[in-house]
C-alpha cells in the first residue's frame, strides 16, 4: 500500500482509491466524493475508515487479534488482511474495540486472544464478552517472532503476535474466573510500590481485588492513600 501527499490542485493518480483530505479541501479535490475520507481530531480512526473503504465492504466480519500482556498488541484484521495495528495498555483495549466497533459497525467481529498472561487474558477476555463479542482463546505458541539483525523492540514482537494470533481459530470462551495466586498478587502489590514511587504498598486485599480486575491499580493505590 502506497501513500501519496498531494495538494488539492494536483491532478489524482488513477491508481489511487482513497483520498483522505479537509472538509474544506474536499470541495476542490476531482474525485469519486463516496471515497472521500474527510479528516478529523482521531488520526487512527479517519486511517481506519480510509482502510476500510480501500479494502472494501466485502468482508463478512473482522477479526481482532490480541497478544495480552500489561502492554498488549492488537491487530485487526479483514479478509486475511490486516486494516490497522496498536499497541496500547492493558486498560485501553477495551475501549480501542468499542471505537472499532463503532468504526465498523456494521460487521460482525471475533477477538481472537493468545492464552498467556493469565490474569490480564482473563480481565480482557471478561470485558470483551461485556461487549457483546464472541472471544476465542488461541494457542499463542510459536506467534511471537525472533527479530532478526536490525529489528528491535518489543512493540514489534507484540504487534507481529497479534496478527498470528488472528489467523488462528480457537476455542470459544465465556467468563472466566479468576482467583489470583499469591506470587501474582505479590506482583501487584509491587507494582503499587513503583506505581507510587516508593511512598506506600497496598494490602493484598486490595491487591487481590486488583488481580480480579474488580479495581484499577489507580483506584487501588487512591483508596489505600485514603485509608
Amino acid at each position: 500500500m502506497n501513500i501519496l501527499v498531494l495538494n488539492p490542485e494536483e491532478r489524482i493518480p488513477p491508481h489511487v482509491g482513497v483520498v483522505i483530505t479537509t472538509e474544506r479541501e474536499s470541495e476542490f479535490i476531482d474525485f469519486d466524493h463516496e471515497m472521500i475520507v474527510i479528516a478529523d481530531n482521531r488520526p487512527q480512526a479517519t486511517l481506519d475508515k480510509a482502510l476500510s473503504m480501500l479494502f472494501g465492504e466485502d468482508f463478512e466480519h473482522l477479526i481482532i487479534g490480541i497478544d495480552p500482556g500489561k502492554y498488549p498488541g492488537v491487530a485487526i484484521l479483514g479478509n486475511n488482511r490486516t486494516i490497522s495495528v496498536h499497541h496500547v495498555s492493558a486498560g485501553d483495549v477495551c475501549p480501542l474495540i468499542k471505537r472499532i466497533m463503532q468504526e465498523f459497525e456494521n460487521k460482525k467481529i471475533i477477538v481472537r486472544i493468545g492464552h498467556g498472561a493469565r490474569l490480564i487474558r482473563s480481565q480482557l477476555i471478561n470485558g470483551i464478552l461485556d461487549l457483546g463479542i464472541q472471544v476465542e482463546m488461541v494457542d499463542e505458541t510459536g506467534t511471537t517472532p525472533h527479530l532478526g539483525k536490525g529489528v528491535h523492540g518489543r512493540v514489534i514482537s507484540d504487534i507481529i503476535a497479534a496478527i498470528n494470533i488472528a489467523l488462528i481459530p480457537g476455542k470459544i470462551v465465556g467468563k472466566q474466573f479468576i482467583e489470583p495466586s499469591s506470587g501474582e498478587v505479590r506482583v501487584i502489590q509491587e507494582s503499587s510500590r513503583e506505581y507510587s514511587n516508593g511512598r506506600s504498598t497496598i494490602p493484598r486485599l486490595l491487591a487481590r481485588a486488583v488481580a480480579k480486575g474488580e479495581l484499577t491499580l489507580d483506584e487501588a493505590v487512591e483508596r489505600h492513600k485514603n485509608d
